[in-house]
């Protein structure tokens, strides 16, 4: 039996990613990071088109018109994570077959898709499939948010947001995370911070405080605290140290 495509746009590449690899137990999968990426894919033999409300260029609904001009009876899932009845009104209005709330809840997810496919929507099915690579996907999952903190350090990371990507409550993820990485989020964050202020402490072009803003601390006060914590040494006097090492 051929297996049925779906085309995933989602431009945040952990949420892709991730979604992508529970899919793929049932489905084909094209994934695109933007609307221009997707409105290509398009030209392909697409089942169900599986899209974020917020990309790129232009948003989810954007995106949908496009759609409808090529594809007019494709069936159309719109993830969002503001989940108001206003925007609700606004999917169905522009033709969303459905629409799915962030974080994703995947078995309803998976439910939905069999249901708008026409297929059989074995619950069993879908759990055994989903538990069998579960394994798989928390390994990738904290692989994935390893490298997206050492690549967005620098900026704002409230535990929520990385809940949200990972798609597991709280409890899980500080349970997987300090099991692969042998300290907590926070601590973990903070440190990948502190290694990369040791590297900018080099370019004598830069202030302290500039040093404190570009690897993610919002005070420079609170930087220097961290910082001599866990050197014993001020920013100031690591610096020190560098020059006469070198």
């Amino acid at each position: 039996m051929n297996r049925k495509s779906i085309l995933l746009v989602e431009d945040d590449a952990l949420i892709r990613e991730t979604t992508k690899l529970i899919l793929e137990t049932k489905y084909n999968v094209l994934d695109a990071q933007d609307s221009a990426e997707a409105t290509v894919k398009l030209r392909e033999n697409i089942d169900l088109a599986l899209i974020d409300y917020i990309l790129p260029g232009y948003n989810g609904f954007e995106l949908l018109k496009e759609i409808r001009k090529v594809k007019p009876m494709l069936p159309v899932i719109i993830m969002t994570g503001y989940g108001t009845e206003q925007i609700a009104i606004k999917a169905f209005r522009t033709g969303v077959t459905d629409y799915i709330k962030k974080p994703l809840d995947i078995l309803y997810l998976m439910n939905k898709i069999s249901e708008l496919l026409g297929e059989d929507a074995d619950i069993k099915d879908i759990e055994n499939k989903y538990f069998k690579s579960i394994e798989n996907r928390d390994e990738f999952i904290m692989e994935g948010i390893a490298k997206y903190m050492e690549e967005k350090h620098m900026e704002d990371m409230p535990r929520e947001k990385i809940l949200d990507i990972a798609m597991m409550n709280r409890d899980k993820f500080c349970k997987l995370f300090k099991k692969r990485f042998g300290q907590p989020f926070t601590s973990h964050l903070q440190n990948i911070r502190l290694k990369h202020a040791v590297e900018l402490l080099k370019n004598l072009d830069l202030n302290i405080s500039e040093i404190a803003r570009f690897v993610g601390f919002g005070s420079v006060v609170h930087f220097e605290r961290v910082f001599k914590g866990e050197y014993e040494l001020s920013p100031r006097e690591y610096r020190k140290k560098l020059k006469k090492e070198n």
